[in-house]
């Protein structure tokens, strides 16, 4: 039996942006990021990666990866989120989930935060002697960034997990920085009566 061809850079990246991965706190709006998940675990297999897949306890229907190729310890982590932000189709001027070329520039909901890291990482890795790896070479792709953050609170769940590096293709303005923003919230809560 042969083994299934990776798919070109161009058709990855529109694979992951045609599947609506929007985690929001309106139900309406919120999808599971399933099935950009099983693209992501499809196409790295190909590059012999072995591929965990865990269902969030906190969130059913959501869903984390760790592809890791290699053994040891150690190593390069590179780590994303799959999920998008909600969109306002008013203020879009071609289909969401549609990769579209224009004026030498790619739109789609998720093509730069952060979907198309995946489709730039998977492209890298291909072209890469994985004979050549002295260290395990590891790609993680988290559910619900931008809401709930419950994809990262539950990284802990995937074992040796512990890389020397670690790159977060999150957006920086095209540049990299070396560190990532943390994330606080503080809540006020006062009981009583209002008065005047």
């Amino acid at each position: 039996m042969s083994t299934p061809a990776l798919p070109s850079f161009f058709s990855m990246y529109q694979q992951l942006i045609a599947q609506p991965s929007i985690s929001s706190i309106d139900p309406k709006w919120d999808h599971s990021n399933q099935k950009v998940v099983n693209l992501l675990a499809e196409w790295l297999e190909i590059l012999g990666f072995e591929c965990e897949t865990n269902e969030l306890q906190s969130q059913p229907g959501k869903f984390n990866l760790l592809a890791r190729r290699g053994a040891g310890s150690g190593g390069l982590l590179l780590s994303g989120h799959t999920d998008t932000v909600p969109y306002d189709a008013s203020r879009w001027n071609f289909d969401p989930f549609k990769l579209t070329e224009q004026d030498n520039r790619w739109y789609g909901l998720g093509s730069i935060d952060m979907k198309g890291f995946f489709a730039f990482v998977i492209q890298a890795l291909s072209e890469l002697d994985a004979a050549q790896q002295n260290k395990p070479v590891m790609i993680l792709a988290t559910a619900d960034e931008e809401t709930t953050m419950d994809g990262a609170r539950e990284v802990s769940r995937f074992a040796n997990l512990k890389p020397d590096y670690c790159v977060i293709g999150e957006p920086t303005d095209m540049r990299p920085v070396y560190a990532h923003k943390g994330h606080m919230s503080e809540v006020i809560r006062i009981t009583g009566r209002s008065g005047h």
